[in-house]
């Protein structure tokens, strides 16, 4: 069975990951996408909303998506986890792994914990960003979205998401989410 690996903040979840993970069902040839929210990621300070409340957005916009699996495998580690412990982990349970990840992240993907064994392990599919340049030798998913999670947490404008669960976030910021400068 293949298998594509989303994983990110999500924080909050939005249009954007929307798009790529439909984009990804369309152009991959895979079985199943599995998107994976990070406990911490080990790039950012923080999280500003808890991985179970971010869990239950994400479990609540792919309901109608039945090839879309919502993971709570590095929420359930309650720590950072580096991105080739969670393809280690489904390695072991599917035959081939692709891997998405934006092209903001192409920057710093010198510095992940084990990157030449990931490379080894998995094919790297680029979700565009912010005219990022993607090389040549990785596959590309264009999705033009400019909604961002960290625009969001600034204004609180639309996340372009279903009216509900859009409300539900919003509100749940509004209350609980404390801007850092």
């Amino acid at each position: 069975m293949n298998i594509a690996l989303y994983g990110g903040s999500f924080d909050p979840p939005h249009i954007g990951h929307v798009r790529v993970a439909l984009k990804a069902l369309e152009v991959l040839e895979i079985d199943k996408l599995i998107i994976v929210p990070a406990f911490k990621n080990p790039f950012k300070p923080s999280a500003s909303v808890n991985g179970t409340q971010r869990l239950q957005w994400l479990k609540q916009i792919f309901q109608a998506y039945p090839k879309i699996e919502i993971s709570s495998f590095e929420i359930d580690q309650k720590r950072s986890v580096t991105t080739i412990e969670t393809v280690r982990h489904y390695a072991k349970i599917y035959n081939k792994l692709y891997l998405i990840i934006g092209a903001d992240n192409l920057a710093t993907l010198d510095k992940w914990h084990e990157v030449d064994t990931l490379r080894t392990m998995v094919t790297l599919v680029i979700a565009t960003r912010d005219g990022i340049p993607i090389p040549n030798e990785m596959i590309t998913l264009s999705v033009n979205e400019s909604v961002n999670s960290t625009d969001f947490r600034s204004s609180f404008g639309s996340l372009g998401l279903d009216e509900k669960i859009e409300n539900d976030i919003t509100h749940y910021y509004k209350e609980h989410y404390e801007p850092t400068n």
